[in-house]
């Protein structure tokens, strides 16, 4: 029986696309027998161990050691098919009779509709390791699958469900978190990301506990994804970037801002490795144009005075962390990131950061290098801001966070973080005015209808007046003393 691969006809399902997308890469177009195909995707897919076992052969009567197999991590958490091997008992001892082969077992007996592909052909009843993300979404972590009557497959669809462990992208975060991303789009958009990309990056890049080099990573699904993104935006935009032409005409086509026929989609999964994969999160990301936009905006107004101005970048989204004993809890850079891939306004944040993590540390410091500038632009395109207001707030955050830091009294700046309501936060205004001899600008005085200064939420207002005082605070009190 014989299976063809091409690249005209796509499932529409991101896993089984991803495996046709390998097993072209590996074999190219054509006809070819199962037997063969699913022996060269086992070649890849076993690995040796480094350890060592005996078994007993009974042509020479002798123990002779073999190397042990096992499936490649982290492979070896969804597929748990294990050789079973003949076995004697030497010595009251149980012993092999001959090294374990490692095979799947595939039968296509009955004709049947393909639930991937719609195709007519002789079909098999899926297991977990030809289609695992094919789930019940009330038994998330469990893999049971989304079709209560089973799911079956076609040969071509099976193989492919096998491949995909060989086309997958995943970064392991110690033994915590595994993240595993795929990309859907048309077959051969896929087969130019992996060849002119993702095996390039794999192949050049020094990376530990994965296969494909991340800007930073954590437990989280948002700050991976964001670490990917920006892997592959500064191999786009950079120079000195390791990828062939047709690897940046790729990226570019992904990130460019003109319209494609077929859009990219990011899958990402993540979970706890253990005896299997228990999987806790899932996110699908599509706004890369956009996202690419901001980041050139980024680059641009940090290349001014930054020499790297990627670098710079990735460095204000890698400071919100926090070391707690021998790990670093990731939270905030987590919720600042989904702010970031999802649009939304990071402001409530990056304040929690300040004053929950970074005012408490031994020798606490301002946000670093490049941070407001970004962000403040993100505030002014993204969220919409008044570009007066944010000027009226940062001039005068500058100043309240400087005279607090003066006159050692950092109590007045949680009061305006912790303000609840209008009434507070104007409250808070007063106190600074008369314990410091502020003068309060008039505009942020004034409240309309919607509880809206200048157009802005006023809980936005007193956020980002939170977000400058406590910067300024920090960055007065990490400057030395006159003498």
């Amino acid at each position: 029986m014989e299976i063809s691969i091409e690249l005209s006809n796509p499932t529409g399902n991101f896993w089984i696309d991803n495996g046709l997308v390998v097993l072209y890469d590996k074999l190219g177009e054509g006809d070819f027998e199962i037997s063969d195909v699913l022996d060269r995707i086992l070649e890849e897919l076993v690995v040796e161990t480094g350890n060592t076992r005996e078994y007993f052969d009974r042509e020479t009567g002798q123990f002779k050691k073999y190397r042990k197999k096992n499936w490649k991590y982290p492979t070896n958490l969804f597929i748990k098919s294990t050789p079973k091997v003949e076995k004697t008992k030497i010595n009251n001892k149980t012993v092999y009779l001959r090294p374990p082969q490692y095979k799947l077992k595939l039968e296509f007996k009955k004709k049947g509709v393909c639930d991937i592909c719609g195709n007519t052909d002789y079909v098999t009843d899926a297991k977990m390791w030809m289609f695992p993300f094919s789930v019940e979404p009330s038994r998330f972590s469990n893999f049971y699958s989304g079709l209560k009557e089973g799911t079956r497959l076609c040969p071509r669809c099976a193989l492919s469900g096998l491949a995909t462990y060989q086309g997958w992208l995943w970064k392991a975060q110690g033994r915590d978190k595994l993240h595993i991303f795929l990309f859907q789009s048309d077959l051969k958009t896929l087969f130019k990301l992996r060849a002119n990309v993702f095996k390039v990056l794999e192949v050049q890049s020094e990376i530990k506990g994965g296969n494909i080099p991340l800007e930073f990573s954590g437990n989280y699904i948002h700050e991976v994804n964001l670490g990917l993104l920006l892997t592959l935006m500064k191999e786009l935009s950079s120079n000195e970037s390791i990828l062939p032409d047709e690897g940046k005409r790729i990226l570019e086509e992904i990130f460019g801002e003109w319209d494609v026929e077929t859009p990219i989609t990011l899958f990402t999964f993540s979970g706890t490795p253990g005896k299997a994969f228990n999987m806790d999160s899932m996110m699908e990301f599509s706004e890369f144009r956009t996202l690419y936009r901001l980041y050139k905006s980024w680059i641009s107004i940090l290349e001014e005075y930054s020499d790297n101005p990627h670098r710079t970048i990735v460095n204000i989204f890698k400071q919100f962390t926090r070391r707690e004993g021998n790990s670093f809890n990731t939270i905030w850079r987590e919720y600042i990131s989904w702010a970031i891939l999802e649009l939304r306004d990071p402001a409530k944040y990056i304040e929690d950061y300040l004053y929950d993590a970074r005012a408490k540390d031994e020798n606490p410091e301002a946000l670093s290098f490049g941070s407001l500038d970004i962000f403040n632009l993100y505030w002014k395109e993204v969220i919409n801001m008044d570009e007066k207001l944010m000027t009226v707030l940062q001039n005068f955050g500058h100043k309240l966070g400087k005279t607090a830091r003066e006159a050692n009294d950092m109590g007045i700046l949680y009061s305006l973080r912790n303000a609840k309501n209008p009434d507070d936060f104007f409250r808070v205004l007063n106190d600074a005015q008369f314990r410091f001899e502020l003068t309060i600008p008039e505009d942020i005085l004034k409240i309309g209808k919607g509880e809206k200064i200048m157009g802005s939420p006023w809980i936005r207002v007193k956020t980002l007046l939170s977000i400058y005082a406590m910067n300024s605070y920090l960055w007065t009190k990490s400057q030395p003393q006159e003498v």
